[in-house]
């Protein structure tokens, strides 16, 4: 990905999934990624924990 790509990227993450898990336990976060992974089999091997671990660090880092 370009470095536009992955402001573009975390930007989307900020406005749409945030809101959605700020008060999400990890676990819950975990369960709906696997859940989404399970039913897009079209997804990039490893996306899922590339979505997560992006999601827990601005979860923690504001």
């Amino acid at each position: 990905m370009t470095k536009e790509e992955i402001q573009e990227f975390k930007k989307t993450i900020e406005k749409t999934i945030m809101p959605i898990v700020k008060n999400m336990q990890e676990k819950q976060i975990k369960e709906i990624i696997a859940l989404v992974e399970r039913e897009h089999p079209e997804l990039p091997e490893g996306y899922g924990n590339m979505l997560y671990k992006q999601i827990l660090i601005m979860k923690y880092n504001k």
